[in-house]
């Protein structure tokens, strides 16, 4: 069907550049990161951010598949039909679903206003990608990752987000220069603590607010409690010491909206 000369050999040099992009310095230098699965994908295309795609004949056994296909030559991509153990080099996930793609990282301008979500240093994969994809979710403006957190381009990261790295504006700075950017911007900023706090349903939220999401172990950073306009705690009612840093961001994030929502008269929150 595409004419691609197959691609048999694990030593194929175009293989061996795509599997460098697992590690993060390669991802650093050349700006470009891995993205696998007909979902993720697909997303890429979508962003125009796909430059090389990688698929094996089983990708063709499916309509989705073949358009996939398609549209990536439509698009003007590097196309390359491989056999399934040389896609196996470029995959980490146990049920490959037989296409893989380089992607450039996409870019956008700073944020000016808006609800936006702080990752302080956030360790898991899972975590930052279900961030992402929530953030996505709520309407979020944009992510600013302190430096030190994951790689937001870490294939585990990716395949958490479900997509949202293409949609959602995000980018990693010192945490100097994040503080300094909201308070120029005029930027008030909510944190999560236990003691000395509201319950966060009890708050009224700005338009432009930065919700920061603190480190799995550590918590929010003393830096950003010092200058935060909200405190504010999520309740346990049953015998936790707290929740998953994902969860507490996505329980805060739609008080968040829902608020902002009932402000508008069309809402039907």
């Amino acid at each position: 069907m595409t004419g691609e000369v197959t691609i048999v050999s694990r030593q194929n040099e175009r293989i061996r550049e795509a599997k460098r992009l697992v590690q993060k310095k390669y991802r650093d230098q050349t700006g470009r990161f891995l993205v696998e699965g007909v979902r993720l994908v697909e997303e890429a295309l979508e962003a125009s951010l796909a430059e090389q795609l990688f698929f094996t004949e089983r990708l063709l056994n499916s309509d989705r598949g073949k358009a996939l296909i398609h549209r990536a030559h439509r698009q003007g991509l590097e196309v390359f039909s491989c056999s399934e153990a040389v896609l196996d080099e470029l995959t980490d996930t146990v049920h490959a679903q037989g296409v893989a793609a380089i992607a450039r990282k996409p870019s956008w301008p700073a944020p000016a206003e808006g609800l936006l979500v702080i990752a302080d240093e956030i360790q898991d994969p899972g975590n930052m990608g279900t961030l992402l994809r929530t953030a996505v979710a709520v309407g979020v403006q944009g992510l600013l990752a302190v430096k030190g957190s994951v790689d937001l381009y870490s294939p585990k990261v990716v395949r958490a987000s479900m997509g949202a790295v293409f949609q959602l504006p995000h980018w990693m700075a010192e945490r100097g220069d994040i503080l300094d950017l909201l308070q120029s911007r005029g930027i008030s900023i909510a944190v999560t603590q236990l003691e000395d706090a509201e319950n966060f349903w009890d708050v009224a939220y700005p338009p432009s607010v930065a919700v920061v999401i603190g480190n799995e172990a550590r918590g929010v950073h003393p830096s950003f409690r010092e200058r935060a306009a909200f405190a504010v705690r999520i309740p346990l009612v049953g015998k936790v010491e707290s929740l998953n840093a994902s969860v507490a961001a996505g329980v805060l994030l739609y008080e968040i909206l829902r608020q902002h929502r009932c402000s508008v008269e069309d809402s039907v929150l």
